[in-house]
């Protein structure tokens, strides 16, 4: 029997729906990367990550627009540059979970 005295809120269809749809954002290493930039340096530009990710402009690109169309970015337009920022403050917390799981890293 659950004795818990408040029930969890994931319980909610439709919560549970767009909390799972975050989590499918993360489920793709460079989204996941490209959210853990933008949650530790801030708001950056396309180049930027590419080059402190190692990853090329046309993928960081692909996928800022994916994680903008999910609402999980925002960007903001200053001439002819794009500079975008998480939409999700909560973003930070959920990542700070995610580095503390899994099999811990062994020593080389």
């Amino acid at each position: 029997m659950i004795s818990r005295t408040e029930p969890s809120l994931l319980i909610d269809p439709a919560l549970a729906d767009e909390r799972a749809g975050i989590l499918r954002a993360l489920g793709n290493p460079a989204r996941l990367r490209m959210t853990a930039f933008l949650c530790s340096y801030g708001e950056k530009t396309v180049g930027d990550m590419a080059e402190a990710l190692s990853l090329p402009q046309s993928t960081v690109s692909r996928q800022l627009a994916w994680l903008k169309m999910h609402e999980m970015v925002s960007v903001r337009a200053d001439g002819n540059h794009r500079y975008y920022s998480i939409r999700l403050p909560q973003l930070r917390t959920l990542l700070e979970c995610l580095q503390g799981c899994g099999r811990p890293q062994q020593e080389q």
